[in-house]
């Protein structure tokens, strides 16, 4: 009786873990553009927010109270959202300013584009809050 032939098995065996870590690290860069565009959408939406909520109505303020004018606070945040070639929803609710940032991530490694949408509220009051 012959022995086996075990010639060729570590090659086989060493194709499939250099195939495996391949596409783990194929996941680790597309789950970090993912975040990371992620982040930045966010930050771009509360950046906007603010800069809409600081459209404030000056016949209120000269009354005292704390009002936002409806439509320079959204022309406001989407200026924002226009200088740093962005687009997003803006929407004015009272005192509260809601921005919609929309991206996309390509990931080519995975040969995907992921959406990401990120949105942030931002209120306008009078002072400072912790």
């Amino acid at each position: 009786m012959r022995p086996r032939d075990d010639a060729g098995s570590i090659t086989a065996l060493t194709a499939s873990v250099l195939g495996g870590l391949m596409l783990m690290s194929a996941l680790v860069a597309g789950g970090s553009a993912v975040l990371r565009a992620r982040s930045d959408s966010f930050g771009l939406a509360a950046a906007a927010a603010r800069a809409g909520a600081q459209a404030l109505d000056e016949d209120a303020v000269m009354e005292g109270t704390i009002e936002l004018d409806p439509g320079a606070a959204e022309a406001a945040a989407q200026t924002y959202l226009a200088n740093r070639g962005a687009t997003g929803v803006v929407a004015v609710n009272g005192s509260d300013v809601v921005v919609t940032v929309q991206d996309s991530v390509s990931i080519p490694q995975l040969g995907q584009v992921i959406s990401v949408s990120s949105t942030a509220t931002v209120s306008a009051r009078r002072g400072a809050t912790p």
